[in-house]
């Protein structure tokens, strides 16, 4: 791939390729029914504290989980609030004994829940909830877990591949069990769910690099970092460069052609799966923010909330595209 030179921007390098994507069949889903005024006091307690944890850790993905139909919400709740307990071990631990520790209280945790003996926890308790309802699977939580623990010892990726392993492994997990709780079983919307879970996941990676480069951590793969002459302690040292904005944009590439290849598989897909998918709308506006800066991530507007997201995440729901 040939890179533009650095006096001429990137934008408009790959946005045209952004919103490529089939236009499915419109239809429209029906209307949020409330919750019954019965809900026993823990349960309620746990659904706030998950409601709490996932505004304050996850809030764009809170906002497209406004729109799965009320009857899942809770389930997706749950497994969303799953994932941002145990991605938070490695940010609340120096020591990688301790984060085991953590993910293995997790592992236990799952069993129990699929036993049908919950632990005493927000998370687990909805978990179980869910589980009346959703036939979700328990691979899935495990193959998430797995990962975190590999990743409690701060691998730097070799090849993009790897960080799309990584990215399956956790975001597109994450998505599968999200169209479980929705009651979704379709191959169209799975091959999506996997291809925007990759697309998730190296986003999130990418926007971390600048809180990741002050703890002295680097993930990006270093076959592309070699290829333009750039180390990470040159980037540990110097922060943002041309040689790093041209890995970003390979990185952030890669990202963007995962969106495209979900949205080939969209024509087929059950409108039923749509919202499960949402969590493709802030990838995609954090992708053209990105392009938008000149794949410098260490500009400040990309840590900004964007207005957009509210009226996109509407648009997309309501017209069934990601």
């Amino acid at each position: 791939m040939s890179f533009p030179a650095k006096s001429v921007p990137r934008v408009g390098v790959f946005s045209s390729k952004l919103h490529q994507a089939h236009k499915p069949r419109r239809r429209h889903f029906a209307a949020p029914t409330s919750r019954p005024a019965t809900t026993p006091a823990p349960l309620q307690n746990a659904q706030n504290y998950v409601t709490t944890l996932l505004q304050k850790h996850d809030y764009d993905n809170y906002l497209a989980s406004l729109f799965v139909p009320a009857r899942s919400r809770d389930a997706v709740w749950a497994v969303r609030a799953f994932n941002v307990e145990t991605a938070l071990i490695r940010e609340s631990v120096k020591d990688s004994l301790l984060g085991k520790a953590r993910i293995q209280w997790w592992r236990d945790a799952v069993d129990d829940v699929f036993a049908g003996r919950p632990p005493n926890h927000p998370v687990t308790l909805m978990l179980a909830q869910a589980l009346e309802t959703a036939p979700l699977s328990k691979s899935w939580f495990k193959r998430m877990l797995t990962e975190r623990e590999s990743n409690l010892q701060d691998p730097q990726y070799a090849k993009i591949a790897d960080l799309e392993k990584y990215a399956e492994n956790t975001a597109s997990s994450l998505l599968y069990l999200q169209l479980e709780a929705l009651g979704i079983r379709n191959h169209d919307a799975e091959h999506a769910a996997g291809h925007v879970g990759k697309a998730i996941g190296i986003a999130t990676l990418l926007r971390a690099t600048p809180f990741h480069v002050e703890e002295r951590r680097f993930y990006l793969p270093s076959e592309i970092m070699a290829k333009h002459g750039l180390s990470t302690e040159t980037v540990f040292r110097t922060g943002p460069s041309q040689a790093l904005e041209e890995v970003v944009f390979e990185v952030a590439t890669a990202a963007n052609d995962q969106l495209i290849t979900a949205r080939s598989f969209m024509t087929d897909m059950p409108p039923a799966a749509i919202p499960a998918l949402l969590p493709a709308v802030p990838v995609d506006l954090f992708l053209q923010a990105l392009e938008k800066n000149n794949f410098n991530l260490f500009d400040a507007k990309l840590g900004k909330k964007s207005w957009k997201l509210h009226y996109r995440l509407w648009k997309a729901a309501r017209s069934l595209t990601i």
